[in-house]
């Protein structure tokens, strides 16, 4: 009885929601239905190789005698089967008899695998398959080997060179994971759409009714930011459908009056609504339903979810009211280092014992910083840290460091003495950084050091010394312990911000001059009224890519398709269309012609002067018809206000905006991207001086003149000797009148 009970349940609920299937037309038989989902649970094999899950320690001596390497576990995935698979070397001169590999399995011990004698050479080794025990795999999992090393009984120097072992690095885990049904609870929000457990990137496919309006993107550029930000370093992509229905964890954004076909017998809402359901195709695939009366609630419905899912329960919720949303201020992005005051290194923390190193040569201690890129550390020393730190105590004989890196690069170092066990000093990290003025766009972050528009990674390492007192000796019994205190600061809030645009590295990697305010409220984007889903698909990727840099959603972000009663005057402006979608738009004496205009020139020079060196004194113009795919990047001052910019991502048909899409992606093209245009095709990227530079920012008066004429020392000198002249002049005045007053009041006397 219950049994036919639950049936007739479930095919009530298919005959509701399944009403399309995979080219999104209405279901005309449904009798598919009527034993239940027609498909068996996904089952997926997934090789994961060492160097993919990060391993940088490869080989084992007797001091660090531990690798790890983690892996981790969808909460929508049931791992069945786990293998590691594997094969080491080992230096000839270990005992078998005393010798051996250890591996554990989240600190299970699994196996130990004996040195055998060197009979074979070092190149033939053994592979190994160890079966791991899919009822010990976590949320969070690590497998860790283990050498334990001796090539003497008596007399054994653990520092000694003959004592190591190498891991290959193909060795992999092989882990079979079968899809789970999770029950359609915003509790679990925002898996498992984003899940955390998971490394790899972010693919979230944005499904849409029809062609969407400007508060239709609006909401899905500002859901796309806050999952951007999410998946930080993983990355993000947003592919964009059309009426599909969906076969995947997706995003469906629909009102009463516009619904996918698989949605149309959807209830219709009063309010701002969140759903989570399973698709009506695939009971596996997860939709997060995206509802409004109209297109002005979805995105009420995208801010309300964003802000308060924390506090959201079951399948569905509604939003009553929004309040209290300030504005941001400028540079206060989550993510950056504030400008307004010094910032203590408990803020960078983003797991425990972060800050904390343990062992003999223990691990480094790493936080990763983002600047406001147009901090002006021009003849400034550096950036102060105030650093404090303890270690356990050192013999006075042995010599024991703290080294600082930054981005691998070293910084500074210093002595770990006895009576220090609490230090504090003041240094500076920004020596490093090229002395060349701002105005030369590339050399401004060809840099050694730090790079303002980039995400640096600070590290200290404590190495511990150790004294060796004969033939035979061992490594310390334990207990070497650094920790950099959570209350050291770094401090900027005394720089100025002043840069030179237009300049695409900064663009590319902080977003700069858009990201200034995180939430993007001084930000309008235009784009076409029958945009492709391509080019949407872009729109999303470079939200998501600015919800990286800042960890804020763009929820103030303003997108208006052109019409010529567009506000421009105090808007920083991004352009994202095709190379010839505005022409008709060229006519008039419009706002809107005005920045088209500018625009147009702008990629024309990129395209036309791409193919010549940068001093080429004539400008050739060829007339070119190409079938090819092309993106051009291109960066200019607003012709409405000198404060403010544009940067336009043009392409030249609509398979090309994949182009531009992955060049924000993907790390290694964002860091090609610089000056002020960008050529990219399949090939790679060409950058261009395209425009003159021009300045944002505000500096005192005295720095703003020393600044701009440094490069031009007789001017400069010029310029002191009338400073002076005028002062002489003026003292020389102040005292003839001063004079003449006194003359005056001796006569009256």
């Amino acid at each position: 009885m219950i049994k036919s009970t639950f049936k007739l349940c479930f095919i009530l609920f298919s005959i509701c929601f399944a009403s399309s299937v995979l080219s999104a037309q209405p279901l005309a038989d449904k009798t598919i239905f009527n034993n239940g989902y027609p498909e068996h649970a996904q089952v997926e094999t997934l090789t994961l190789s060492f160097k993919r899950l990060g391993v940088s320690q490869y080989k084992l001596d007797g001091v660090n005698n531990n690798t790890r390497v983690d892996f981790t576990n969808r909460l929508d995935k049931l791992s069945k089967q786990l293998q590691l698979n594997f094969s080491f070397s080992h230096s000839p001169a270990l005992l078998s008899q005393v010798s051996h590999l250890k591996v554990y399995f989240n600190e299970n011990l699994i196996s130990v695998l004996p040195i055998k004698d060197q009979v074979t050479p070092v190149n033939q080794v053994a592979n190994h398959s160890i079966e791991l025990n899919p009822k010990l795999i976590k949320d969070f999992n690590q497998v860790r080997f283990e050498l334990v090393g001796y090539y003497d009984l008596i007399c054994q120097d653990d520092f000694s060179k003959t004592i190591w072992a190498e891991l290959s690095k193909t060795s992999s885990i092989k882990l079979q994971q079968q899809a789970l049904a999770l029950e359609s609870l915003l509790e679990y929000f925002p898996a498992p759409f984003y899940d955390e457990r998971d490394y790899t990137q972010l693919n979230l496919p944005f499904i849409f009714a029809s062609q969407p309006d400007e508060s239709t993107l609006e909401a899905a550029a500002t859901l796309s930011s806050w999952f951007g930000a999410q998946a930080d370093w993983r990355k993000a992509n947003f592919p964009v459908l059309f009426n599909h229905t969906p076969t995947q964890h997706s995003v469906v954004f629909a009102t009463n009056d516009n619904k996918p076909d698989f949605l149309l017998d959807y209830p219709d809402v009063t309010k701002p609504t969140v759903e989570i359901i399973s698709s009506p195709t695939q009971r596996y695939a997860k939709v997060l339903l995206i509802l409004g009366k109209n297109t002005a609630q979805l995105k009420e419905a995208v801010v309300g979810l964003l802000f308060g899912h924390k506090v959201m329960t079951g399948r569905t919720a509604s939003i009553d009211a929004i309040n209290n949303l300030p504005l941001r201020k400028a540079y206060d992005a989550p993510r950056w280092v504030r400008s307004d005051r010094a910032v203590s290194f408990d803020e960078f923390i983003e797991y425990p014992n972060q800050l904390q190193s343990q062992g003999l040569y223990g691990q480094p201690i790493n936080l990763d910083l983002r600047f406001a890129p147009d901090l002006f550390t021009w003849r400034q020393q550096g950036v102060p840290i105030t650093l404090r730190y303890r270690n356990a105590p050192t013999d006075e004989a042995i010599l024991s460091r703290l080294n600082m890196l930054i981005n691998n690069k070293f910084i500074d170092g210093f002595i770990l003495t006895p009576n220090e066990s609490h230090i504090l000093t003041t240094e500076t990290i920004m020596p490093l950084l090229s002395n060349s003025e701002p105005s030369q766009t590339r050399q401004d972050f060809e840099l050694t050091g730090l790079d303002l528009s980039k995400k640096n990674q600070l590290s200290y390492n404590f190495h511990f010394g150790l004294i060796k007192a004969g033939e035979c000796t061992a490594i310390p019994a334990g207990g070497e312990f650094g920790v950099i205190d959570g209350s050291s600061t770094i401090d900027v809030s005394d720089f100025h911000h002043y840069i030179a645009l237009p300049d695409l590295n900064v663009f590319a990697n902080s977003g700069f001059p858009f990201t200034k305010y995180a939430d993007l409220h001084q930000t309008i984007l235009i784009m076409e009224q029958h945009s492709s889903a391509s080019a949407i698909s872009l729109l999303l990727n470079f939200t998501g890519h600015l919800g990286e840099i800042t960890g804020y959603p763009t929820h103030k972000l303003t997108i208006k398709h052109p019409n010529s009663e567009l506000d421009l005057d105090d808007k920083d402006i991004v352009i994202i269309a095709k190379a010839d979608a505005f022409t008709h738009q060229l006519t008039d004496d419009s706002s809107l012609s005005i920045l088209l205009q500018n625009n147009q020139r702008i990629v024309e020079q990129a395209i036309y002067n791409g193919a010549f060196d940068n001093n080429q004194p004539e400008k050739i113009k060829v007339s070119i018809q190409s079938q090819g795919k092309l993106g051009i990047i291109s960066g200019f001052q607003s012709p409405f206000n000198s404060e403010r910019s544009v940067v336009s991502l043009i392409a030249t048909n609509d398979n090309a905006y994949s182009l531009l899409s992955n060049s924000l992606i993907q790390d290694d093209k964002t860091a090609l991207i610089t000056g002020s245009s960008a050529i990219i095709n399949s090939q790679g990227i060409k950058t261009i001086k395209t425009d003159d530079q021009y300045f944002i920012g505000h500096i005192p008066i005295h720095t703003l003149i020393w600044f701009h004429f440094s490069d031009h020392p007789f001017i400069l000198a010029l310029l002191s000797i009338l400073t002076l002249l005028l002062i002489s002049f003026i003292l020389w005045r102040l005292l003839g009148v001063l004079t003449q007053k006194r003359l005056a009041e001796g006569d009256k006397q």
